[in-house]
């Protein structure tokens, strides 16, 4: 079994109308800070997680509800022109769909099909206002508090409350509200949540109820530690013999019948244990080690630690190993899996996790949410990888191969699953994406759009994607069938050359009005543009200084040579050509130079294509 379909309404930055998403058996979802990652797994928690402190999570704050839900709702209450019996209440609604179900996980969620065939359940919270609860009254107290003080003359906003407290959660299957969980049902089916600032060291440590691996160890019958108890019965009984302690314990006795009272009920014995016999306290005193050379996890680095919390999670908390069959799915859900991990390690979690999950079959879901461009780069593309994008202030989501057909697009998949390494993965954390066709424009493009803007593309949340040659096609494929960041093309005309007609074919496949912008040099090459563009003044010296430091012996000659005419472009190039990115790297070196950038030029084509990202 597994969660096939999300819908969130009105939950922190989910609005209305809902947001939806599919999911698959494992799913990773990459995407940059506060686009509702952590959010989509805090929502699937009011449902799945069991800990004690969700009972209490699931009655929201106010801050929980989302907030240009709540805006409108009292910019309607502010409307007179709008019946009360008209405005409705933002409701929080989390909705799951399952699918998948085998025979034990059909007789858990047996009230809560929805479709005749018995192949799809519905599991829904919903956070609203207590059925009894007068909205329509509330809402006339509001507007006759308004009334009043606009009749008294006073101008400040009334400052409209929100019935937080008149709120209740609610969580039903199927579509029928009335259709109230069983709690005894939705235990079996739970969540384990590891967010991004999890303290692995205190979950690994022993000492507490609520550590990971104290609740890992106490699911198992506990009749199976009988031998341990059994040995800790025999280290009581050498305690109690023992001379030196039983001294102790005489002289401690003595005392006691000095200052403390006796009865028949009571009196001043005492003893020594070592251990109670009871299971869940005995199971309280186990801590881990780790290692060729063992030692305790507190003394374990963060990467290390983290790494085998995860592991705990992920070996023993899948549903097919808990015994006494209380539960019969799980779900998992990991934020930043690379948290304290250097990129080798990132590389071999990401190579290998799929493969935990797969072999746990219908029994677990697993769900990684990542910033990191490693991992994103070792997925696999065709069914797994989610991007999650905030567009104007609402989440959007989107399979990174979704819209392409992957019978006639084998070769597009192909490539992207080689080439899409940990560089080129930085293009689905971005607002925006510049391809460009070779190192030089990777070094130079950054540098023109900060002499133009004042800021860097990382400050706009662009990224630029060196895409080694002319294989744009492939990830505009990408960016074409939905993906929603605007993506430039920067490209040379290639003039005299076998491939004259590929840049205006690549504008006429794709060159989309909003969305995508393919951007041609205006001679031949971008080299060419960029000298012709700088031929004389100020430009003209920062390219010759660029051009003596890539070729201490030519440079000065050339300087010479062209003395206080203009530079000829096509002369200059064939000084440099041979020489692309060492020159490329010079230059973007000199411009780097604050007094440099006021007197040089940006090409124009560049600078239309800065404007379309704007």
């Amino acid at each position: 079994m597994y969660i096939k379909h999300v819908k969130i309404q009105n939950y922190r930055n989910f609005g209305d109308p809902p947001f939806e998403i599919d999911l698959k058996p494992f799913t990773v979802i990459l995407g940059e800070n506060n686009v509702g990652k952590t959010n989509l797994l805090n929502a699937l928690g009011l449902i799945f997680n069991q800990e004690i402190m969700i009972f209490r999570k699931r009655i929201l704050e106010i801050d929980d509800i989302n907030y240009l839900s709540v805006g409108a709702f009292k910019e309607k209450i502010n409307n007179f022109g709008i019946k009360p019996e008209d405005i409705e209440f933002p409701k929080v609604i989390v909705e799951v769909t399952l699918e998948d179900m085998d025979d034990n996980q059909e007789a858990v969620i047996g009230d809560w099909f929805i479709n005749q065939e018995l192949t799809e359940a519905r599991i829904t919270y919903q956070f609203a206002p207590t059925a009894n609860y007068d909205c329509t009254g509330w809402i006339e107290k509001q507007r006759k508090v308004i009334t009043e003080r606009q009749e008294s003359g006073i101008t400040e906003p009334y400052f409209i409350d929100f019935p937080i407290g008149n709120y209740r959660y609610s969580i039903f299957g199927g579509d029928d509200p009335s259709n109230e969980c069983d709690t005894y049902y939705l235990k079996m089916l739970k969540m384990e949540f590891l967010d991004a600032l999890r303290d692995a060291k205190k979950e690994l440590i022993a000492s507490g109820e609520y550590r990971l691996l104290y609740r890992i160890l106490i699911q198992k019958d506990k009749e199976k530690y009988g031998d341990i108890k059994a040995v800790l019965k025999t280290l009581d009984d050498v305690v109690n013999k023992n001379p030196n302690l039983k001294s102790i314990k005489d002289d401690v006795k003595i005392l006691l019948d000095k200052v403390s009272l006796q009865s028949s009920e009571s009196d001043n014995a005492i003893d020594f244990i070592f251990s109670s016999p009871e299971a869940n306290e005995l199971l309280k005193k186990i801590s881990m080690i780790y290692g060729a050379n063992p030692i305790s996890v507190e003394r374990n680095g963060l990467g290390r630690n983290n790494l085998l919390y995860i592991s705990l999670i992920l070996s023993h908390l899948s549903a097919n190993e808990v015994e006494g069959g209380d539960t019969f799915f799980r779900l998992i859900g990991i934020e930043e899996p690379e948290s304290h991990l250097h990129p080798h390690l990132q590389d071999h979690l990401a190579e290998n996790i799929e493969s935990i999950q797969e072999s746990s079959g219908k029994a677990l879901q697993l769900l990684l949410t990542t910033h990191s461009t490693n991992i994103a780069a070792k997925m696999n593309l065709d069914d797994s990888v989610i991007i999650f994008n905030g567009q104007d202030r609402s989440p959007s989501s989107h399979y990174i191969l979704s819209g392409i057909d992957k019978l006639i697009e084998k070769n597009t998949i192909h490539y992207l699953s080689k080439y899409i390494d940990a560089t080129k993965s930085r293009m689905f954390f971005s607002r925006k994406v510049i391809l460009v066709e070779g190192i030089s424009e990777q070094l130079l493009v950054p540098v023109f759009f900060k002499i133009d803007y004042k800021e860097s593309l990382e400050k706009v949340g662009c990224n630029i994607i060196n895409v080694n040659g002319v294989a744009f096609t492939h990830f505009l494929k990408i960016i074409q069938s939905g993906f929603f960041i605007k993506g430039l093309v920067i490209t040379d005309q290639d003039i005299g050359k076998r491939t004259e007609e590929r840049a205006v074919d690549l504008k006429k496949d794709f060159d989309r009005d909003g969305l995508i912008l393919i951007e041609i040099s205006e001679s031949s090459t971008f080299e060419k543009d960029v000298i012709s563009a700088n031929k004389a003044g100020k430009g003209k010296e920062i390219l010759l200084n660029a051009l003596k430091e890539t070729k201490p012996i030519r440079g000065p000659e050339y300087e010479k040579e062209v003395g206080n005419n203009d530079i000829d472009p096509e002369s200059f190039f064939s000084e440099i050509e041979s020489y692309k990115s060492e020159f490329a790297f010079n230059l973007s070196s000199q411009l780097k130079v604050k007094e440099n950038t006021q007197g040089f030029t940006v090409p124009p084509y560049i600078k239309r294509g800065f404007k379309f990202l704007e």
